[in-house]
């Protein structure tokens, strides 16, 4: 994911939960601030952002911004490989 992706996304994800853009970094702690609505907000950004589907119990256990941006990296380059 390049810079410019992520900046995109994480102005995205701010909206998802309903903060301010600048708080929104990769130490941005998650855990307290999950329920449907944010995993199925989160999830569909996610699919829009980069057209990969992410397990929302997965999603889910991501404590932090870093958290989520790694399982997109993860989930990107499964589909690159093709699983």
């Amino acid at each position: 994911m390049n810079a410019e992706n992520t900046t995109g996304f994480l102005a995205k994800l701010a909206e998802v939960f309903e903060v301010d853009a600048s708080m929104v970094k990769p130490d941005f702690q998650l855990a307290a601030r999950w329920d449907s609505v944010a995993v199925l907000g989160t999830i569909a950004l996610i699919d829009e952002q980069f057209d990969v589907t992410v397990p929302p119990d997965e999603l889910a256990r991501c404590a932090s911004v870093a958290g989520v941006l790694a399982l997109v990296d993860q989930s990107v380059g499964l589909r690159s490989l093709g699983q």
